[in-house]
C-alpha cells in the first residue's frame, strides 16, 4: 500500500499547481475568421423598413485601427491565456463584412454602388477581452466608429457588444463563437445608425 499512497500524495501538488496556474498551460488562439451569428433578441424592436425604391445603403470602410494596449492578448480563461489573431486588419475586415447581412453594402477603399457622397466609415478596435468566473465565461468588445459624408461627421460613438456562455470546455471553438456573438451585437447597433444616416441624406 505504501507505493500507492506515495503516488497519490505526489499527484496532489501537481493537480493543485495546475489549478493555481503554476503549470504553464497551452494558450488558446482565435482565428481571423468571423462567423456571423444571429444576435438580435426576439423581442427587440425592428428597425424601420426603407422604401422599396430607396438606393442601397452603402458604407465604405476607409480606416481600420487597433488601439488596444496589448494587441496579442485577449484575456485568460480556465487558467489559459487567450491570444488574438495575428493579423488584426484581416480580423476586423471579416468582422465589418458582417454588416452585409444587416442591410449595409459594405466595402473597403472602393465604391461599388458608385454613390456620389458615400458614407466613409472609420473603425477603431478599443477592446476585445474574454474572462471566466466560476462556470461561465464572458466576451466583451468595443468598437469606435466615425461616419462622415464628405467633410461632415454624421455620427461618432462607441459600440459595445457582450456575450456570456457556460464554460463547457474552454475550447478554441467555444471562445471563437462567443467573441463572434459579441462582435455581432456591436454590428447590430452600427447597422441601425448607418441605415439612419443613409435615410437622412
Amino acid at each position: 500500500m505504501r507505493p500507492v499512497v506515495s503516488l497519490a500524495a505526489g499527484c496532489v501538488p501537481v493537480a493543485a499547481a495546475w489549478l493555481m496556474g503554476c503549470v504553464s498551460p497551452v494558450p488558446l488562439t482565435l482565428s481571423e475568421s468571423f462567423s456571423d451569428p444571429t444576435t438580435r433578441p426576439v423581442d427587440a424592436p425592428h428597425p424601420p423598413k426603407r422604401p422599396p425604391n430607396a438606393p442601397p445603403c452603402a458604407a465604405i470602410v476607409d480606416r481600420l485601427a487597433d488601439v488596444r494596449p496589448d494587441p496579442g492578448l485577449l484575456g485568460n480563461v480556465a487558467g489559459r491565456p487567450v491570444r488574438a489573431p495575428e493579423n488584426v486588419d484581416s480580423w476586423l475586415t471579416n468582422v465589418m463584412s458582417g454588416l452585409g447581412s444587416r442591410g449595409i453594402v459594405v466595402s473597403f477603399d472602393s465604391n461599388p454602388t458608385r454613390a456620389v457622397d458615400p458614407l466613409m466609415t472609420s473603425v477603431t478596435l478599443k477592446l476585445a477581452w474574454v474572462s471566466d468566473l466560476h462556470t461561465s465565461k464572458n466576451a466583451t468588445t468595443l468598437l469606435h466608429v466615425r461616419v462622415k459624408r464628405g467633410d461632415r461627421v454624421v455620427t461618432e460613438r462607441d459600440y459595445r457588444g457582450a456575450d456570456t456562455a457556460i464554460n463547457w470546455s474552454s475550447g478554441d471553438g467555444e471562445l471563437q463563437r462567443m467573441v463572434d456573438r459579441s462582435f455581432g451585437r456591436a454590428l447590430d447597433q452600427i447597422a441601425v445608425d448607418l441605415r439612419a444616416a443613409c435615410d437622412a441624406r
